[in-house]
């Protein structure tokens, strides 16, 4: 069997991939401990045990070495006997992290992270393996990098901007390495239900057979196709597949997922789910916004909760000033009142309090919320309330903000934003065509039968995960912790399809065996 190494292997999409297209996974690494508890569970069901016939090292590139690396391999039992040294591994895959070059950001070419690419070439010159296999985000084919330091020579600089594909192609052939032309492949041309553009670069050592890029299939698998089976009794071969298993174990045989994991699903509030309601399949943001301008809505009738949340919204700024005002009048002193935050979710609460009718429970539970808030008296709160529903929404009124909506014409960008808020990635899936490209927000992208956000394993099926693959940790996080956790949405989102990888990684067997 061929071996490979699999460098930033994230949760394992693309170790998948290499899996089935054959090849023995001696050597894995990612510096996330997320990432390692899924990858290391995945890759137990599949019998591949740590210290037996594989290894992962939980470690930033930065402390890898060649010497480390064979170490590692050459402690596994199975391969005891073999030696490992520099030149004896088949193939080296791996993606560097791609925010430096992702068009999706800020495109920096002094991006700290950009050097992570500096450090996987100096794995490369280490290693020295017959073929290497590069991926990353389709904004790397333009990529420049800034005062960019060689691997072949401590005192070589390529000085000023140079274009990172270009780079790679001086260095690898410095390396000792051939390296096709760049291409850009789309995931949804090998049978991933999802258009997804990465850049790939192959490189074989001198000697080695020259590889090709993988053969585009010529069907593409639909949404629905993905999706049938987790929700429904409907089951495409696509499901089937998922179901029963693509990645075989060590002894050939796949594994059939025995129930539907990682689909939890989300609590929406009531204008939540009115909100992803107005969209139609296929629609994102703006072409929804489009077709209300032309349409119209009667949003305060048919959407009721979504029309106080998107009055409160537009009226956001104004609002805040005047519940300060009310505050001081009723010498109600707070230590929280003058924070923006404290007066963005006052006026949260107020929107609710606006819309509910007095004996329903939800207007006791918010006026509750209200007098804790304020921490005031029953008489006070109501009298605080009293004031707000004669001060508030000045700049757009109620009947207004309806005969906007209702006109559609009158929906201004403010509008529009309060009802959409300021997420204009955000989009209902088609469900006879191909998902876009899955990020790490669940929240960008709405079921397309269902007025829901994705769950982990729909995102899964959307990449090409089998359903036996479970993925660990927290479901999702927000705030600061985005830069440090990777919780399963982000898994998910950063993974490389395993049939995208797999198509890749079959191009390269052909070249080793053929």
């Amino acid at each position: 069997m061929p071996y490979v190494i699999d460098l930033f292997c994230g949760a394992g999409g693309f170790s998948e991939g290499i899996i089935q297209a054959g090849f023995d996974i001696v050597f894995s690494s990612d510096k996330s401990s997320e990432v390692m508890t899924t990858y290391k569970n995945r890759h137990q069901q599949l019998g591949l045990i740590e210290g037996e016939n594989t290894h992962f090292e939980l470690a930033d590139i930065r402390q890898l070495t060649g010497d480390n690396i064979f170490k590692e391999i050459n402690k596994l039992k199975k391969y005891k006997n073999m030696n490992f040294k520099r030149g004896d591994i088949d193939v080296t895959f791996g993606g560097p992290p791609c925010q430096g070059f992702s068009r999706a950001g800020k495109r920096d070419s002094s991006d700290p992270r950009n050097m992570l690419f500096h450090e996987y070439l100096r794995i490369i010159h280490d290693v020295y393996p017959k073929y290497v296999v590069m991926e990353n985000v389709e904004g790397f084919m333009d990529m420049q990098m800034l005062d960019f330091p060689s691997v072949l020579s401590k005192n070589k600089i390529y000085e000023g901007q140079r274009l990172a594909k270009d780079i790679l192609e001086t260095e690898l052939k410095g390396l000792g390495y051939n390296m096709l032309e760049p291409k850009l492949l789309n995931a949804s041309d090998y049978g991933v239900p999802q258009n997804r553009k990465r850049a790939v670069f192959l490189a074989w050592r001198e000697g080695m057979k020259e590889p090709k890029y993988p053969t585009k299939i010529n069907q593409k698998v639909t949404v629905k196709e993905a999706l049938s089976g987790i929700m429904n009794n409907y089951r495409s071969e696509y499901a089937r597949q998922s179901k029963f298993g693509r990645t075989p174990n060590t002894i050939g045989n796949y594994i059939s997922a025995t129930r539907i994991n990682n689909q939890e699903l989300s609590t929406h509030t009531k204008s939540v789910i009115q909100r992803f309601s107005i969209y139609n399949q296929g629609e994102s943001t703006r072409i929804a916004s489009e077709r209300l301008k032309q349409t119209g809505l009667d949003l305060l009738n048919d959407y009721p909760e979504l029309f106080f949340e998107t009055l409160f919204n537009v009226n956001k700024s104004s609002n805040m000033l005047i519940i300060e005002d009310i505050l001081q009048e009723l010498e109600i002193s707070l230590e929280n009142s003058k924070k923006e935050r404290w007066l963005g979710d006052t006026n949260k609460v107020l929107s609710i309090l606006f819309m509910a009718k007095p004996k329903e429970e939800i207007y006791h539970i918010y006026f509750s919320k209200l007098k804790n808030r304020i921490n005031s008296s029953e008489e006070t709160t109501q009298k605080f309330l009293n004031m707000c529903h004669s001060r508030l929404n000045c700049k757009i009124s109620l009947s207004q903000l309806s005969n906007a909506c209702i006109s559609g014409s009158g929906l201004t960008d403010d509008i529009l934003e309060a009802l959409f808020t300021k997420k204009n990635s955000r989009k209902r899936l088609d469900s006879l065509g191909q998902a876009p490209t899955m990020v790490t927000l669940p929240d960008d992208f709405i079921h397309p039968f269902e007025n829901r956000i994705l769950t982990v394993r729909e995102m899964a099926r959307l990449q090409s995960f089998d359903d036996s693959f479970e993925f660990l940790g927290k479901r999702t996080t927000g705030g600061d912790k985005r830069k440090q956790e990777v919780p399963q949405y982000t898994q998910v989102g950063n993974a490389v399809p395993p049939l995208m990888a797999k198509a890749i990684a079959s191009s390269i067997m052909n070249s080793l065996y053929t």
